[in-house]
């Protein structure tokens, strides 16, 4: 077997498992050899060399890919890629939480846009007209108790299990103003907060946004985050990878500088 062989037959068990089965993978392979050249790169690079990565599961890397391409407004892609993230045994909660993680960091439009596409997958694989599966409600707290929630999810972002609340919450407030106050009650207190992804998780969807945007000064601080919440280098690595498929080199290059950088920071090797 010659290594285009092997290249394109990874692919293949890669869009079968994203597409549900070997003779749906198939079909995807047919339509990419209409495309020519470009049709063949995908097959082999991005199926046969990205998807086929054991680095992180494909799980995971569905997580990153339906992050990054609701982030880029990727809608034609993003379906597929719903529906591959739930055959590779995500659960709807957990695709609709990644839209809800993902408002902070990109904004509400583009999440309720991609909450459509969840909508028409849903239905699709039920067999309905229209979705049928509730989506989880949001947890409404009170003032006192959105606040204290959003510190208890910047101590563990940033590691420090003993952050003095008053203090922190003081600087920020001193520092960024109403916006901090939005940051600590709406991104972490109500959003971070929620139980249907784990902050691990969490991370990953929004290190992943923040790589196909380029958005360097957050990205930054959400790889020390992710750290701190449990992805390894090698996973975090992972993200910029898949952005070579999804968002092209020049984000995937910042964000594996920026990452080398906090790693070399935090003396941890990939």
């Amino acid at each position: 077997m010659t290594a285009q062989d092997t290249r394109e037959a990874r692919g293949l068990d890669c869009l079968s498992t994203i597409a549900g089965s070997k003779d749906a993978g198939q079909g995807i392979a047919d339509f990419f050899e209409t495309r020519g050249a470009l049709g063949s790169l995908t097959h082999l690079t991005a199926a046969g060399e990205i998807w086929a990565r054991t680095q992180i599961s494909r799980r995971d890397r569905s997580v990153i890919v339906i992050s990054s391409l609701t982030a880029m407004a990727r809608e034609i892609e993003l379906k597929q890629h719903i529906a591959g993230g739930l055959n590779h045994g995500l659960f709807i909660d957990e695709v609709d939480e990644i839209l809800v993680q993902l408002a902070p960091y990109i904004g509400m439009p583009f999440c309720l846009s991609a909450s459509g596409i969840v909508d028409i997958v849903i239905a699709e694989r039920e067999g309905t007209e229209s979705r049928e599966v509730p989506r989880a409600a949001a947890i409404v707290l009170d003032d006192e108790k959105r606040r204290a929630a959003g510190l208890d999810v910047l101590a563990t972002l940033i590691g420090d299990p003993n952050l003095d609340p008053a203090t922190t919450e003081a600087m920020i407030l001193e520092s960024q103003g109403d916006m901090g106050a939005l940051v600590m009650d709406y991104a972490f207190g109500d959003v971070w907060s929620r139980p249907q992804l784990s902050r691990r998780d969490r991370s990953l969807v929004v290190i992943s946004a923040l790589t196909a945007l380029n958005m360097k000064h957050e990205l930054e601080i959400h790889i020390g985050g992710a750290l701190n919440h449990g992805l390894t280098p090698v996973e975090i690595q992972e993200v910029m990878i898949t952005m070579v498929a999804y968002g092209g080199f020049p984000k995937a290059i910042d964000g594996l500088i920026l990452a080398r950088k906090v790693f070399e920071e935090r003396e941890v090797s990939a």
